[in-house]
């Protein structure tokens, strides 16, 4: 069983208390600081005054991220299945012929 761990996080200048798997932990903290750093660049490139617009284009930022990363994961697997039912063909015609 995993155990819980309690960690503290801030997130645009905002604390939040969480319980997460301690496995997780560091994958947390990564987390809360790269949303942040991408918070900061946004607010240095943007006139921005209210915290919501930049979360919100933050996250529209790093779910189009995250979305095009799927795509290409997909398309690769997709790929590499192909490759691989070819070389299972050429196995199996090798084999077939082997026996004859």
């Amino acid at each position: 069983m995993m155990s819980d761990t309690s960690v503290t996080i801030t997130i645009a200048g905002i604390s939040f208390q969480l319980k997460v798997n301690a496995a997780d932990h560091d994958v947390v903290e990564q987390a809360s600081s790269f949303i942040n750093e991408h918070i900061s660049e946004f607010e240095k490139n943007y006139p921005v005054k209210d915290k919501r617009d930049v979360l919100a284009m933050v996250s529209l930022q790093m779910v189009t991220e995250l979305l095009k990363t799927k795509q290409q994961q997909a398309s690769e697997i997709h790929r590499l299945q192909t490759l691989l039912d070819e070389l299972n063909s050429m196995v199996e015609n090798h084999a077939k012929k082997v026996q004859l």
